[in-house]
């Protein structure tokens, strides 16, 4: 999936779950909220397949967890 949103120029990031939405490990996308709709007409028509979009009320730092 994560092929299909870039080359359709959406903004996906692999990420680890977080532990808001799983107690188990596990890798998720992130997306932009705003394109959960059109994420979703992407993986229909490609037959694509995810177990659910959640979405979380928190900011992302993604500059954490970077050592430079």
């Amino acid at each position: 999936m994560y092929r299909t949103l870039k080359s359709n120029s959406l903004y996906a990031q692999i990420s680890p779950t977080p532990r808001e939405l799983s107690v188990c490990c596990g890798v998720s996308l992130l997306v932009k909220g705003e394109d959960v709709s059109r994420i979703k007409e992407i993986a229909s028509s490609g037959n694509l397949n995810y177990i659910s979009i959640e979405g979380l009320n928190n900011t992302f730092d993604n500059t954490r967890h970077k050592y430079g």
